[in-house]
């Protein structure tokens, strides 16, 4: 064996880092520049298409990369409850920066004043998060399903290695 072929687990495990680290910036990247466009130069979805079906999309591998090699994404203590407060999170965050951005960009008075304005933060917040809450749940539920589906094969792995005959484990 070459000694040039042989990688120290160590390396290997610092260079994923380093990946996805990267990873981790441009993802934050995009998403500022979605934002940024959609909010701030009022640009048409054409001109900032391509970040946003990428920020989709990587959001969408991730997710589905992450609950197909088992890690679990919800611990059992906390399941449905990080659904939840997750849900909400996302309804508050949407809600105050969609309310806050039409109030600058159309002003006070065309918002309809200030009861118009919390009438409108308050349907923004129980739709995105009834939305998230959609979402969360979904995964939710097939994550813990994956994690069903793994339990299932080591368990029955121990089994077959319990009725071997050895009597060892």
């Amino acid at each position: 064996m070459r000694k040039g072929n042989v990688k120290d687990e160590r390396i290997v495990l610092q260079r994923r880092k380093v990946a996805s680290d990267a990873f981790g910036i441009l993802f934050y990247i995009l998403l500022a520049s979605v934002i940024v466009q959609q909010f701030i130069f009022h640009a048409p979805f054409s001109h900032y298409a391509v970040e946003a079906i990428l920020l989709l999309a990587a959001s969408i591998y991730v997710v589905t990369g992450n609950i197909l090699v088992g890690n679990d994404f919800f611990p059992d203590d906390r399941g449905w409850k990080m659904v939840v407060m997750n849900s909400v999170f996302c309804g508050v965050v949407l809600a105050a920066s969609v309310t806050a951005l039409n109030t600058m960009n159309h002003g006070l008075e065309k918002m309809g004043g200030i009861p118009c304005i919390a009438l409108i933060a308050t349907i923004t917040f129980a739709c995105s998060a009834l939305a998230s809450f959609a979402v969360f749940g979904l995964l939710y539920l097939l994550n813990r399903k994956r994690q069903k589906q793994i339990d299932d094969r080591c368990n029955d792995a121990d089994d077959r290695e319990g009725t071997s005959g050895s009597g060892q484990r």
